[in-house]
């Protein structure tokens, strides 16, 4: 009803300017060079309304059209995508079944129809790599990485897992570090970029990958290994102490972390310092190192001083290993019964492997030197630690590779942090790039 209205509201004003002109009379002359047209008013504004009219018709078949050609090439990329999307999943059904030649054939399709998009870089680099084709694969992932509209992490990574299978360990770290500068989170760049810090012995970088402990043992006992190292090669002895005192924080259960401590203390003259240290380590982790260090002393202190210096500190700590220490100085003391006394306690602690009958052996031998009873029960003794269990050693927990003393790194697998006392293996996971999806 309004278009009706409208159409007849224009024919009214079309019918009123056709009569206002009729009621006035005049020509209209047009002349170019020597041409001149002459005509009446009437027709020239009949000439140009049909003129108008031909020109809106002319404008709306050529939009028709346009939109004609729109409609077709949509249809066309609406086809070409759906064909594109269809080589997709068929590449990664390949990939999923393990067959590397179907993947790549299909992804060079969707490649082809798709266009060079993160998605069809990254499904032909894993498809070539599954074909055996590494240098396509490693140009795909290049590609990729060179992208600045997102997915240069991904071919980041499929260049660190190229690099991680044909061993070169430094391109992997490359790799790696040029993903953590694009996504600092990602864990796989974390842990190839610690172990190549590792690995060349940077302790410092490998510590700002780690995160902090924050209650979680194995990062700290990892933490600790690596300010361990660091504090090792620093020439400041202020810097050194620090990075020790942070170990000690980061894990008091590791004995070398309280060891070094002591040690660095004692060497900067402060005794004090240095002796509840050790009482400190002593009672969070008590070890043979930490044991042993309180035999050193004060040099020129008499054997009776120190055996006494040694049990008070073993009888405030408790503990198998103090008491065998302490045991062992009052022996060097020629104090029988307290080195007897003191073999008990470590005894009834649960100290039963090969170093109590030694001790044992030994008191034998100088109490009773040059008789019968020396000969015998020495004897006994040594009967006993050649049968009896073997001392506790550092054992890893990820490769369960003993040695006789710690390191910050296992000297078998290379794992950092990970050398318990007297600890069975375990099955802590490795640093290392994490296994891909099927096929990816």
């Amino acid at each position: 009803m309004r278009r009706a209205l409208a159409v007849l509201f224009v024919l009214a004003l079309a019918a009123a300017a056709a009569l206002w002109i009729a009621d006035r009379p005049g020509t209209v002359m047009l002349a170019v060079a020597d041409l001149a047209i002459e005509a009446p008013l009437w027709l020239a504004g009949l000439a140009l309304a049909l003129t108008l009219l031909a020109v809106a018709v002319l404008v709306w078949l050529l939009a028709r059209l346009r939109g004609w050609f729109e409609r077709r090439r949509l249809a066309k990329a609406l086809r070409r995508r759906d064909e594109g999307d269809a080589a997709v999943i068929a590449a990664l059904e390949a990939l999923a079944a393990g067959d590397g030649p179907g993947a790549l054939k299909n992804g060079r399709k969707a490649r082809r129809l798709l266009g060079d998009t993160p998605l069809t870089l990254l499904l032909n680099g894993h498809a070539a790599r599954a074909a055996g084709e590494i240098e396509a694969a490693e140009r795909s992932f290049r590609s990729l990485a060179a992208r600045r509209d997102g997915g240069a992490t991904l071919g980041h990574r499929g260049l660190a897992q190229l690099a991680v299978e044909r061993g070169a360990e430094g391109e992997a770290a490359e790799a790696a570090r040029a993903a953590l500068a694009l996504r600092p989170e990602a864990g796989w760049a974390q842990s190839l970029a610690f172990a190549d810090s590792v690995r060349r012995h940077d302790w410092q970088g490998a510590l700002r990958l780690l995160p902090e402990a924050r209650g979680d043992a194995a990062v700290g006992f990892r933490r600790a290994a690596l300010l361990l190292a660091a504090a090792r090669e620093e020439t400041d002895p202020i810097a050194a102490q620090r990075l020790e005192e942070e170990a000690v924080a980061a894990a008091p259960g590791l004995a070398p972390a309280h060891a070094a401590l002591v040690r660095r203390l004692r060497a900067a003259g402060r005794i004090r310092h240095a002796e509840r240290a050790l009482e400190r380590g002593l009672a969070a982790a008590p070890h043979p190192m930490l044991a042993s260090l309180a035999l050193e002393g004060t040099p020129g202190e008499p054997k009776v001083a120190r055996a006494r210096r040694v049990a008070s500190l073993a009888g405030h700590v408790g503990g198998a290993e103090m008491a065998l220490v302490a045991a062992r100085a009052a022996l060097e003391a020629e104090l029988w019964s307290e080195a007897r006394r003191w073999i008990e306690r470590a005894r009834a602690a649960g100290l039963e492997d090969r170093r109590l009958h030694v001790v044992l052996a030994e008191l034998a031998e100088r109490e009773f030197a040059g008789t019968d009873r020396a000969r015998s029960e020495a004897e006994a003794h040594w009967r006993d630690a050649a049968s009896a269990p073997a001392e506790p050693a550092w054992s890893c927990t990820s490769c369960a590779a003993s040695q006789p003393e710690w390191t910050p790194a296992c000297t078998n697998c290379g794992a950092v942090g990970t050398l318990r006392w007297g600890e069975a293996a375990g099955l802590a996971p490795r640093f290392g790039l994490p296994a891909p999806i099927p096929g990816l």
